[in-house]
């Protein structure tokens, strides 16, 4: 038995639920059904009577022993009858009903002598029950988390298991929707295009899915007078905040001018010899260029104070300022990082100090800030890879962290003095803000800023949600997405972490910057019928995210389609993705030994890119970077006709420390007209072989020549089984395959030392007249080439040549063995002979070229076709 104060008169036997009184969050009111739709649950049954203001004694949901849930039939009238669901009527009286109404808020189960056991559950809500409008100009936030709380079970905590249904109506909200617990519950819509969340009037995202457990960017007590916290940091976390979550920060690229400024205090311990303060940094993999907009850094040299160092990419080049022996451990330091468009200045000081005792430093500069796609701002850590997640180059300083702004003006060109309160929100002070965060405002997994970006005077700040990236697993969340539609113009439609078994079906995300974003071990989720337009990001799953099936996904102008990240395995069936947006249509990345991609019926299409205008967005179909395997079957990866550009279908990058493996079953690639390949291998660390199963490639009517699978020099890496269809320069089309050996392999530079290469090849030759046919690569070193040539005529007559050759290459020299090789082996139609006239290929090095190729003439009067099997032994270089 618990005892509560009650907010109304109550009876014996009536349900009771919380009052939602802010100032008594344990006072209880009868359980009507406007109390209920209020966002609350049933906790009890009254044992007594008792007045308003009083304490009620009742029986308890949650109480310890299942004995003191047990509510006598005298109690609440139920008497004998039959065992059955008790639900609460609309006079908070517990009534059996069988069957029990789906949008019923069941109190328990009683039994034939009517004794109630407690078990409260509401498992269906519709949200217009609640009070939402769904007429696309109410803020409906407020009915849609009063019905999913309703769901909660009676402890107050988690989440319930049921349904929330949303009917057809655009519910707009001013606030994230926020979904936490396991199993979690179900958000239910009529249609993805009816039954539509639009996020309205802030940055952020409509629906948002992680663990209450995360909580947000941890706080302590502030370093500045004015209201709210510091952000606390600590060594050895790399939990963090990305402020380009939001799209307040696109912008920063091509700025003129532009201002960094926080208030930071440095804990005595242990902390690195470089720690971040906020940086502007990342890229996809790792033979991408680094990309630092902005950086600041503290350096402990070993001084009694840490220095500070900072740097900015602006006008294409680095330019870095820093103060020696310019922050006091245990000492609370102004840093304002600030560039005018001729100088780049550096300041620090102590709040409140003379403005001539502020330090400064300043190098002569010019030209924009240069911002790349690829990067985030982030909380203490810079990184170095794995966009658009983070890996972290280096940790945060222990110590706070508070009033950070961020302007897209110089807001400082002189020493001043250092504020000794958090920056104000009025409008006059922040003409230019960006972003400015005081720790004032956080709900949620959110940390809440404000922007004044494209705000006219007086109109007052934007709110700006930026979820709390967390490093550890506190809980999981299960939710059930079904037959909705998002839209965020500020931020993604669907942005969760630590989302364990989430389904989403039927979900449709429209009018967005990013589609849908999982990170941080999301693992076992299943996306099904997927449809997604968003300006950057389309589907990303990083952080661990594995083991997810993605089925039936279609994306309209991101400039990356589908993104995973440290992926632990992805099973993709039937896309259709890439746009004339598109940079890379897909992105895939790991750092483990483990991840895998599995894809059939990827539909990577170019389709409407334009004839005229900008041409160098499209970089891949496809790129990888550290996958331990890759599989594609039965699907069509195009890159962009007209383009310009050389821009293979698949780029491979195996910089990491795990051999990766490649296979096309049956795949089509399309290629643009200048591509010098099919594929681009490169960080050749470790041998990544590529296998193509009975694939072909699309050569372009404007292409100026055939266009190889892959480099020469990544030749020997690419395997065809089972061939593969091409047509000649003749238009011939032929079953191409090649069978490669490696004897030899420098780990360390890529080269292959000695080996064995394969290939075939047919050719139409005119009568009198010479084509070479069969061209293969020469290696640095000894090469020693056999082939055997069969050539016939439309007569019936044949002849076959077995041919060799030897050449020593260094560098562009290439010296063969014997000035005339004549053939091994000659046989033929004629009494055993060629026929007569018919001259034995030679195996030569067309001038100005690296190449072997089979040099075949056709007699006067007859036209030859030649069959050609070529071999080269790629001999190893003796060691000096």
């Amino acid at each position: 038995m618990k005892t509560a104060i009650a907010a109304v008169a109550v009876v014996v036997g009536d349900v009771l639920c919380p009052a939602l009184d802010p100032a008594d969050p344990a006072k209880l009111t009868k359980a009507t059904r406007a109390a209920l739709t209020a966002g609350t649950a049933v906790v009890g049954v009254a044992a007594l009577a008792a007045e308003a203001g009083a304490q009620v004694s009742y029986f308890a949901a949650d109480a310890e022993l299942f004995e003191d849930r047990l509510v006598p039939s005298a109690t609440t009238g139920l008497g004998p009858g039959p065992a059955t669901a008790v639900v609460v009527d609309d006079l908070a009286r517990a009534v059996r009903r069988a069957p029990v109404p789906a949008d019923a808020w069941v109190v328990g189960h009683c039994d034939a002598q009517g004794v109630l056991t407690l078990a409260p559950h509401h498992g269906f809500a519709n949200v217009l029950d609640f009070g939402a409008k769904g007429d696309g100009a109410t803020d409906d936030w407020a009915a849609i988390t009063a019905a999913v709380n309703s769901l909660k079970p009676a402890s107050g905590t988690g989440s319930g298991t049921g349904t929330v249904y949303f009917p057809p109506g655009t519910y707009t909200v001013f606030r994230p929707l926020f979904i936490s617990g396991f199993p979690g519950i179900e958000l239910l819509g009529e249609n993805r295009d009816t039954s539509v969340i639009r996020f309205n009037a802030a940055f952020g995202p409509a629906l948002c899915i992680c663990p209450a457990e995360v909580g947000h960017f941890p706080t302590g007590d502030a370093l500045l007078s004015g209201p709210g916290k510091a952000g606390v940091l600590q060594k050895g976390r790399v939990n963090t905040l990305d402020l380009r979550d939001s799209p307040v920060l696109d912008t920063m690229d091509g700025l003129p001018a532009f201002s960094v400024e926080c208030t930071v205090r440095v804990d005595d311990g242990p902390r690195d010899v470089i720690s971040a303060v906020i940086t502007s940094s990342g890229r996809r993999t790792a033979r991408d260029r680094v990309n630092t907009a902005f950086s600041v850094y503290l350096v402990d040299t070993g001084a009694a104070k840490l220095a500070v160092s900072a740097t900015c990419r602006i006008g294409g080049q680095d330019v870095t300022a820093r103060l020696d022996e310019a922050v006091p451990v245990g000492v609370t330091t102004h840093i304002a990082l600030t560039y005018d468009g001729t100088r780049l200045r550096l300041f620090t000081g102590v709040p409140g100090a003379p403005a001539e005792q502020m330090r400064m430093d300043e190098k002569a500069a010019s030209g924009p800030l240069n911002q790349a796609i690829e990067e985030g701002v982030y909380l203490g850590i810079h990184s170095i890879y794995n966009w658009p997640e983070f890996h972290a180059e280096t940790q945060p300083f222990p110590g706070r962290i508070d009033s950070i702004r961020i302007s897209g003006r110089a807001t400082r060109t002189t020493r001043f003095t250092a504020p000794t309160a958090k920056f104000p929100t009025d409008d006059t002070s922040n003409q230019g803000t960006l972003l400015l965060i005081n720790f004032d405002r956080d709900v949620d997994v959110f940390t809440v800023g404000y922007t004044w970006k494209d705000r006219p005077l007086g109109s007052g700040p934007v709110l700006v949600y930026l979820l709390h990236h967390f490093d550890r697993i506190p809980g999981y969340s299960s939710p059930i997405v079904r037959r909705l539609g998002f839209q965020s113009v500020g931020g993604a439609g669907i942005h969760g972490q630590l989302a364990l078994n989430a389904v989403l079906d039927r979900v449709k995300v429209s009018a967005a910057r990013d589609g849908i974003r999982f990170r941080n071990n999301s693992y076992l989720a299943e996306f099904e019928h997927i449809d997604i337009g968003a300006r950057r990001l389309g589907l990303q799953l990083s952080g661990n995210t594995g083991l997810v099936n993605v089925k039936r996904f279609q994306t309209h102008g991101a400039q990356y389609d589908f993104v995973a990240t440290d992926a632990v395995g992805i099973f993709a069936r039937d896309w259709y993705i890439g746009t004339v947006e598109s940079l890379v249509p897909v992105l895939l990345t790991s750092q483990g030994a483990f991840g895998f991609f599995h894809g059939v019926g990827i539909a990577i299409s170019s389709e409407g890119y334009p004839e005229v205008g900008p041409k160098d967005r499209w970089q891949a179909a496809v790129m990888t970077a550290s996958l331990s395997s890759l599989v594609l079957e039965s699907s069509v990866l195009q890159t962009p006709d007209p383009d310009p550009t050389e821009r293979p279908c698949v780029i491979i990058d195996s910089s990491g420390p795990t051999a990766s493996n490649y296979t096309f079953v049956n795949c089509d690639f399309q290629l643009s007209p200048n591509a010098k390949s099919v594929i681009v291998l490169s960080g050749e660390t470790l041998p990544h072989p590529v296998r193509i199963i009975g694939s072909r490639k699309n050569r372009p009517a404007t292409a100026q020549g055939p266009i190889p699978w892959t480099l020469p020099q990544h030749a020997p890496f690419v395997a065809f089984i089972g061939g593969a269809v091409s047509t000649t320069d003749t238009g011939l089309t032929q079953w191409q395959g090649t069978r490669d050996w490696v004897f030899a392999y420098d780990r360390a530079t890529g080269r292959i030392q000695a080996g064995e290469r394969e290939s075939r090849t047919t050719g139409q030759v005119l009568a009198d007249s010479t084509v070479d046919l069969g061209a293969i690569p020469l290696a640095e070193g000894s090469t020693v080439i056999r082939a055997e040539a069969v050539a016939t005529s439309a007569s019936g007559q044949a002849a076959r040549w077995t041919v060799q050759q030897g050449f020593t290459r260094s560098g562009t020299t290439i010296t063969p063995w014997a000035l005339a090789a004549g053939p091994l082996e000659a046989f033929g139609s004629a009494d055993g002979a060629p026929p007569p006239g018919w001259c034995a290929p030679t195996i030569e090095n067309p001038k100005d070229t690296t190449n072997a190729v089979v040099r075949s003439k056709a007699p006067d009067g007859q036209n030859l076709t030649f069959t050609v099997r070529l071999r080269a032994l790629d001999a190893l270089t003796t060691a000096p």
